[in-house]
């Protein structure tokens, strides 16, 4: 339980802090395959009309440390907000146009003891504060990079 709050929590800060950067979000396209399908069109709706959440698109669903991931959530247009519950931690998601919520970052360096299948929930909410909400879950994985080699300590140094 600690560990996945932990994880999760570590998770949303990152989606916080990028938020918070006076640059915004990076929209370059992943290392990851392209979709299946193609995203829907945003579903135009009155403001007081309850949200809809169509889609929900990440560019993987494993986590590696150091990987950028990317992902989008496709709304109705009446959606003001999408955020991101992780262990008991939340984060909004950027608009990039109406009914069109991305973000992009790099995943921070994951310890070991911390892989494992989490799940959160993307909630979408309407001015009127009505809400949507969708699960999701993903996988924290090792690296898959090349290791570097670990330094030998305590070998033998020439005094001079």
């Amino acid at each position: 339980m600690i560990k996945s709050a932990l994880l999760l929590a570590g998770i949303c800060v990152y989606l916080m802090l990028r938020q918070c950067t006076s640059s915004p979000p990076t929209t370059a396209p992943s290392a990851s395959p392209a979709p299946a399908t193609p995203l829907p069109t945003p579903l135009v709706l009155a403001s007081d009309a309850p949200p809809q959440i169509l889609a929900v698109q990440m560019s993987d669903y494993v986590l590696h440390s150091g990987e950028r991931i990317s992902g989008t959530v496709v709304t109705s247009t009446n959606v003001t907000a999408v955020e991101i519950h992780l262990g008991g931690r939340t984060a909004r998601l950027p608009q990039a146009s109406p009914g069109v919520f991305s973000v992009s970052y790099r995943m921070p360096n994951i310890p070991f003891f911390m892989r494992g299948r989490y799940t959160g929930q993307i909630v979408a909410l309407n001015a009127a504060g009505a809400r949507a909400q969708r699960d999701i879950s993903v996988t924290v994985a090792l690296s898959s990079a090349p290791r570097v080699p670990a330094r030998v300590w305590g070998a033998a140094t020439p005094l001079q």
